[in-house]
């Protein structure tokens, strides 16, 4: 498979002024990530663990305090400066709220069809209009000639995500960024949005990176799972490889306390000291240390660097 996208130590720090400036706050601390043409790649981590930040990076929405990121072997500040409209086309992002993410004032026809007339797709308005409709009953929203005059609020939460896959796909994206595009969502309609998600991308060859805190609907969706703990990757593998033979602690306490559609199923939990921590000042040791049911000195002492497993599979933990 080739590399679409190449993340090298990708970093975002907020330094608060005055007193606090030296509490650093580490958002992303040093990611190092490929994803491949047609690959879905999951993200998963707790709130605050600096996910959407990461995403947010990819797609020129945060500035990174450090590190690269390279679109097809080219850096996005290359591609910005010389092709804007062009990284936008082909970079797209799907936000966790979709009541946040239009403009309330454009019915739904005018948030459609505008991002086809920036980028020239369609030869006439009548065009885009028949291309929206035509992709809007393929998502499910029926008749479509019904919705397009309506106005956001006017819409469900259900119907509103739909809107914001298929504003994402018009463009025929090589990366869609999809950040808990169905966590606020009621549950009776996530399986609909997720599968009209991937039969898209599927059918236009795009890769996708899913953004997530739940690890069941991420190794339904992704061929690749990376975990994120206060902004760093601590395990990265095959979906196969990650959900049944993980190896970094932080990854077995997910799996371990992820709901199960067995009711019988028995499970022996992994239970964690605390609260997540913050990310302000962390360091020098691992991240997970307070928290880690393996802990000890040295894990306390220094950061673990990321161990080859084989198979694509890495982690970063002493006690392997």
């Amino acid at each position: 498979m080739n590399s679409l996208m190449k993340i090298k130590g990708l970093t975002k720090w907020y330094i608060p002024k005055g007193k606090n400036k030296n509490k650093i706050i580490k958002a992303v601390d040093g990611i190092d990530l490929s994803i491949n043409k047609g690959e879905v790649l999951g993200i998963i981590g707790e709130s605050g663990c600096g996910k959407s930040t990461f995403g947010r990076m990819l797609v020129a929405l945060e500035k990174p305090t450090a590190g690269s990121i390279k679109f097809e072997g080219v850096p996005i500040n290359q591609i910005l400066k010389e092709n804007q409209l062009h990284f936008k086309k082909n970079c797209q992002m799907i936000f966790q709220d979709p009541f946040d993410t239009f403009d309330p004032r454009n019915n739904i026809q005018r948030i459609l069809t505008t991002p086809l007339k920036i980028h020239n797709i369609g030869s006439s308005h009548k065009e885009r209009i028949d291309m929206i409709i035509e992709i809007m009953e393929e998502t499910g929203i029926k008749p479509a000639k019904d919705f397009i005059h309506r106005y956001p609020h006017e819409l469900s939460g259900g119907q509103l995500q739909r809107i914001s896959i298929i504003r994402s796909m018009l463009l025929n994206p090589k990366l869609i960024i999809a950040d808990e595009p169905v966590s606020m969502l009621d549950v009776s309609v996530r399986a609909d949005i997720i599968n009209i998600l991937l039969n898209l991308i599927k059918k236009h060859g795009t890769s996708m990176i899913f953004i997530s805190h739940d690890i069941a609907t991420t190794g339904y969706v992704s061929d690749k799972i990376a975990i994120m703990y206060l902004g760093k990757i601590v395990e990265i593998g095959s979906t196969d490889d990650i959900i049944k033979n993980a190896q970094h602690p932080y990854t077995k306490v997910l799996i371990s306390n992820c709901a199960s559609i067995d009711p019988f199923e028995k499970r022996n939990r992994i239970k964690v000291k605390g609260e997540p921590p913050t990310p302000v000042g962390t360091g020098p040791g691992c991240y997970f240390y307070e928290r880690c049911y393996r802990g000890n000195d040295r894990c306390k002492e220094s950061y673990p660097e990321m161990m080859d497993l084989g198979n694509g599979h890495y982690a970063s933990c002493f006690n392997i």
